[in-house]
């Protein structure tokens, strides 16, 4: 059964897992980053979680708080967990230096499998789609996890913002 399932798994999802894994690995050491590559894999992996949700179990109202629920406090977590020593903003640049660290493809490994688990048992057992136990758990686990890369995405860029508004009134005032 599970050569079944993973040969009739469409060509495209592997390519999405080679780009999560290729991204994930430069992810584990120092790089320098424009603000748009600081927004992409959050927002590949919101989408990710987005799409999953409404396949997999609708719009209902419970399951979207559940989503939200935890994305928010997996948000919370993570905005409190960037610092100046795995983030810093190098105005002069423009960019975003980041520290090395496997999390981030933890993180996306772990969004991808349970993703490809989900919508496997959702092929396997489709009286799951209307499970709303099922629903909520699978939900609030794409929720925190796509908390915790919102949380950072969004607390890195406002310290862009305020480096670069800090920059620009430091630049104005030198040349007066």
């Amino acid at each position: 059964m599970l050569n079944q399932i993973i040969s009739g798994t469409p060509m495209y999802v592997w390519a999405i897992l080679g780009f999560l894994a290729y991204r994930g690995i430069k992810s584990s050491v120092d790089r320098e980053l424009t603000v748009r590559a600081v927004v992409i894999i959050p927002l590949v992996m919101l989408a990710l979680s987005v799409q999953g949700i409404l396949s997999g179990f609708g719009a209902d109202p419970l399951v979207l708080a559940a989503w939200l629920a935890t994305m928010t406090a997996g948000a919370a977590v993570s905005w409190n967990m960037v610092s100046d020593k795995n983030v810093r903003i190098l105005a002069d640049k423009g960019t975003v230096f980041y520290r090395g660290s496997w999390g981030p493809l933890v993180m996306m490994m772990s969004i991808f499998v349970m993703k490809y688990v989900v919508n496997v048992a959702l092929h396997v057992n489709p009286a799951l789609h209307s499970n709303m136990l099922f629903a909520v758990i699978s939900t609030a686990l794409f929720g925190l996890f796509n908390g915790l890369f919102l949380g950072k995405m969004l607390r890195v860029l406002i310290m862009y913002k305020q480096a670069m508004s800090s920059s620009t009134v430091f630049t104005r005032s030198a040349t007066v």
